[in-house]
């Protein structure tokens, strides 16, 4: 996607959630001025433990790499697990422990038990695994020979510096496991990108010393990762519930109660996204849950740390709102990263 095209898509975004919300402001002065208002549930309504349950946590796995040697990948599977900590923090989610060994009672059943080299590891305790494996780190170098002028003798020449095309190239799927009775592949992502660097070098073998060329491999993985940042904060980001109402009395203001806050990263005037959860079973048996956006919100000024009121504007909602409807926040590409980033629709694949 080009410059122009992230600048309207961000442009567009900002007009459609400005939309959506409507007139709705962030200032709650007086929450005990506000009228209750009843509220019809949801159906089925959520569990408590779906209630309880605002954050998520995961584990990360580093898979065997097919012809690659482990040593060469210690360094990059480090990077790997220090950017996706990283990430699982900015989206509200947690690394319940670094050491697979020791979360519990060994696994073995589902997707996870599948896994190569997974035969001894445990993963109990959490919500998501994210298991990475190298398909390719690779380096490269090119040696072009001088220009040589007319009026210039092959001696001359050959003493001049040639140019040498330096290429980081790396391949790295990330996939998301839901844990579970049946653990399941929900999601998976593929990184490819190079980083390159020209150097000017008499000697055709173009050698790069160890310290720049793992730079090189630094930014090659850096570019790629940055590229899950949106779509892999999405799916770790908190998800809590709508349960309450309430109205400014003489005025078409309504605020609605959720259950996320401050421990969540909620902070005031995000915006975040009211869900409709939508069941369905499989003629197998198997349950399916998908979720449609009814209406967007503004985090007011009335922030706890387990609860939030945001204001909506219900007239501007797809259905209405009810108690125990999803809410999660809303993840959006800065102006600025979309423009000076790499391009992440060349490096990212999602399946």
């Amino acid at each position: 996607m080009g410059a122009q095209a992230r600048v309207a898509m961000g442009l567009a975004l900002v007009v459609l959630v400005a939309g959506a919300i409507g007139c709705a402001s962030g200032r709650v002065s007086n929450l005990d001025a506000y009228d209750d208002v009843p509220m019809n549930r949801v159906v089925p309504y959520p569990s408590q433990e779906e209630l309880r349950k605002r954050s998520f946590e995961l584990v990360i796995i580093d898979r065997p790499a097919v012809g690659i040697d482990d040593g060469l990948l210690e360094r990059p599977r480090a990077q790997v697990r220090r950017a996706l900590e990283g990430l699982a923090a900015d989206a509200g989610a947690a690394v319940i422990d670094r050491s697979l060994g020791q979360l519990g009672e060994l696994r073995t059943e589902g997707v996870l038990g599948e896994l190569e080299g997974r035969a001894t590891e445990a993963v109990t305790g959490a919500d998501y695994a994210l298991a990475t494996r190298f398909s390719k780190y690779q380096y490269a170098g090119e040696y072009s020979k001088p220009f040589k002028m007319p009026w210039q003798s092959d001696e001359e020449v050959a003493n001049k510096p040639g140019t040498c095309e330096h290429t980081a190239s790396i391949e790295l799927d990330v996939q998301m496991i839901e844990i579970g009775s049946n653990d399941k592949v929900t999601k998976t992502f593929s990184l490819e990108h190079e980083a390159e660097q020209e150097t000017k070098d008499l000697d055709p073998a173009c050698t790069l010393p160890p310290v720049t060329l793992e730079v090189l491999f630094e930014k090659a993985l850096d570019e790629a990762l940055s590229c899950l940042d949106l779509p892999l904060g999405m799916a770790l980001a908190p998800r809590g519930h709508l349960n309450g109402h309430r109205k400014a009395p003489g005025a078409d203001r309504h605020i609605y109660r959720i259950t996320l806050g401050s421990a969540q990263g909620i902070e005031r005037g995000e915006t975040v996204e009211i869900r409709r959860e939508q069941r369905s079973m499989s003629p197998s048996g198997e349950e399916t849950r998908e979720e449609r956006v009814i209406a967007t919100g503004e985090v007011t000024d009335q922030v706890r740390a387990q609860l939030s009121w945001i204001a909506v504007d219900p007239s501007k909602a797809e259905a209405s709102l009810l108690d125990g409807d999803v809410v999660r926040p809303v993840f959006t590409e800065g102006l600025l990263s979309s423009l000076s980033g790499p391009d992440c629709d060349e490096i990212l694949t999602e399946r």
